[in-house]
């Protein structure tokens, strides 16, 4: 018999078996290395300190933000231009949630919490909440395809849900060659790619979604060092896609200011 497998994460003892056995086994060859953007920051917007950034998108020059933190999570909304102090909605989370990621979908948001298993959805426009869902595990970033809700859980691990019931569909490994890439964060979803924050981490990295592999990546540090807060836990987090102008917007937990950011080099289409 003959059978072709197009990875193999396995020893070479499994692999030697294999051949004993007669099964031919076509590895993969390893992935490409990751292509690292540079960046050009476009335009700077002050940020509200008090917020503990979790998840972070941008429609229709309205920014919506969750902020974490038990009897400080709140969920808000406000103007791509104006103060660091002008919502033009907010709602805080009961004390028993952490609030975690954020997207949104056919003028609903759809927020996580972060180990209450509860998935919390509000109107867009009004901010009323309209229902919950349990979820197995924690929630840490969220973004969505247009289709499915895309989840992280802080491992090296993505979860694509049903939206109506908030039920996993799909399961992605995340690698970057042949090593997993753990903690990661914030998520979002830009031309067929996730990009996501890695927790303790000053990069942002691509994610194929067929592969689960890194395809590309940008170091952040030289924002992370100029503007972070003296505080171990303001870490970079926050991504949000700027449709109009083809740039990433990025902050922080806690920072000051909100970046627009445009990557050098073509990004992979």
């Amino acid at each position: 018999m003959s059978i072709s497998f197009l990875r193999v994460r396995g020893s070479l003892r499994n692999i030697g078996l294999l051949a004993l056995l007669g099964v031919t086994v076509a590895c993969q060859p390893r992935a490409e290395v990751a292509t690292e953007y540079t960046y050009t920051v476009m335009e700077e917007r002050a940020h509200n300190t008090r917020l503990f950034t979790q998840g972070l998108l941008l429609r229709d020059d309205i920014f919506y933000e969750s902020g974490g933190g038990y009897g400080r999570s709140r969920l808000v909304s406000y103007p791509r231009r104006g103060s660091a102090g002008h919502f033009i909605e907010s709602v805080s989370l009961p004390r028993r949630y952490f609030a975690e990621g954020l997207t949104e979908m056919d003028g609903k948001l759809y927020l996580l919490t972060w180990r209450e298993n509860t998935l919390i959805v509000f109107d867009r426009d009004s901010f009323e909440e309209l229902y919950r869902h349990q979820y197995t595990g924690e929630g840490w970033g969220l973004t969505d395809d247009g289709e499915l809700l895309i989840r992280s859980d802080g491992s090296h691990r993505l979860f694509f849900h049903k939206r109506d019931d908030f039920s996993v569909v799909r399961t992605l490994e995340v690698y970057q060659q042949d090593s997993p890439v753990q903690r990661l964060n914030e998520l979002e979803y830009i031309n067929g790619y996730v990009w996501a924050n890695i927790w303790y981490d000053n990069r942002l990295v691509q994610i194929d979604l067929d592969s689960g592999q890194v395809v590309g990546s940008v170091d952040l540090s030289d924002l992370v060092n100029t503007t972070a807060p003296n505080n171990p836990d303001s870490v970079l987090n926050g991504i949000a896609w700027d449709e109009e102008h083809q740039s990433l917007w990025v902050t922080g937990k806690n920072w000051p200011t909100l970046f627009m950011i445009r990557l050098g080099g073509e990004m992979k289409p």
